[in-house]
């Protein structure tokens, strides 16, 4: 599998697309800030790679103000991550001489919306430190946000290698809250994005009523406890999702005894194992048996979604089950 990283030429598009299946291309990276905020040259783009490129993986960075109907409608053909950055607003007002950050939750819900409801893959990429006015807490909050629209994934371009972002420490963001917000950041990237937790993330945490930014600055602090550096990219990168589900379960287990809700625990675990299994079919095309305490026809019900009324309306049924790649994707057989 070949990937390239490419900032076009916009000129040259449609010559270039021509030549990645002879270059045996299957990856393409493509975050032009120009292709990605303005949109007729997306959509030019998007006609060009459903003709030349339709096979090929793309990730495509673009600002939620223009996606809209048309554009969803052309991603929809594609084989398309949308990479969203989740940034303060253009619109910022002053106070005494001094920027107030401002974040436009409305726009993202709205979009988030559209795309969730057409499945499509999409992520959030979460700066800090770098506009002014900005501030820790305003951080969180953003956290807390981007998890209750379901992303495939949050990314935090500061703490990859190489980005050239460089953090500002400010009155209203400190250098030991810079520390913090890369902790936090690390965190989520292991055990959200990952860890591939999107599909149970919400409906776990919920019953712990706890804030997703602060289970994530906790689970930071556990790591560090296990002896893992969650600031450590190339130990993060090199962990399997079978290791991470592990530490997903450990941690999951300490916070529901933690918050006495032992007896939500086996659901929760339930859940994450078997949609950690789905997602190994489709990445590393592998096949898991799993020891479940309920059966997967009730976790894939909508009565997962709470897991109190779960536990007391459904009955557990021990069960032994085998994930594996059906016709159309991930499927499994009581064995």
């Amino acid at each position: 599998m070949q990937g390239a990283e490419y900032n076009f030429n916009h000129d040259s598009l449609e010559a270039e697309l021509k030549t990645f299946a002879q270059k045996k291309i299957t990856e393409l990276y493509v975050h032009d800030q120009i292709l990605a905020s303005d949109k007729k040259k997306l959509i030019r783009f998007l006609n060009c790679a459903a003709k030349d490129i339709p096979d090929c993986y793309i990730s495509l960075k673009i600002e939620p103000q223009i996606i809209d109907g048309e554009i969803i409608s052309l991603v929809s053909n594609l084989f398309c991550s949308l990479e969203i950055p989740m940034t303060e607003s253009k619109n910022q007002i002053s106070e005494k001489d001094k920027k107030v950050f401002l974040f436009d939750k409305k726009l993202y819900s709205k979009k988030a919306a559209l795309l969730n409801n057409a499945g499509l893959v999409f992520g959030f990429d979460l700066d800090f430190a770098l506009s002014q006015g900005d501030s820790f807490k305003s951080f969180r909050d953003r956290i807390d946000f981007a998890v209750t629209l379901y992303p495939n994934h949050i990314d935090f371009p500061q703490i990859e290698k190489k980005t050239g972002l460089k953090e500002k420490c400010t009155g209203t963001y400190s250098s030991q809250d810079i520390e913090y917000s890369k902790k936090i950041a690390a965190a989520a990237k292991i055990f959200y994005t990952s860890g591939r937790a999107v599909p149970w993330f919400n409906c776990v945490i919920m019953p712990l009523k706890i804030a997703p930014s602060k289970f994530f600055s906790d689970f930071a602090e556990w790591l560090e406890c296990n002896n893992v550096n969650p600031k450590d990219v190339e130990k993060i990168e090199s962990f399997t999702h079978k290791e991470i589900e592990k530490m997903q379960l450990l941690f999951l287990e300490m916070k529901f005894e933690e918050k006495h809700k032992e007896h939500l625990f086996e659901i929760a675990k339930d859940l994450v194992m078997l949609y950690g299994a789905f997602s190994r079919v489709d990445e590393e095309n592998e096949e898991t048996v799993l020891e479940l305490s309920y059966s997967p026809d009730d976790l894939l019900s909508p009565a997962s979604l709470n897991l109190s009324a779960f536990s007391d309306n459904v009955c557990m049924e021990n069960c032994r089950v085998k994930v594996y790649a059906g016709d159309e994707g991930p499927e499994y057989d009581f064995i």
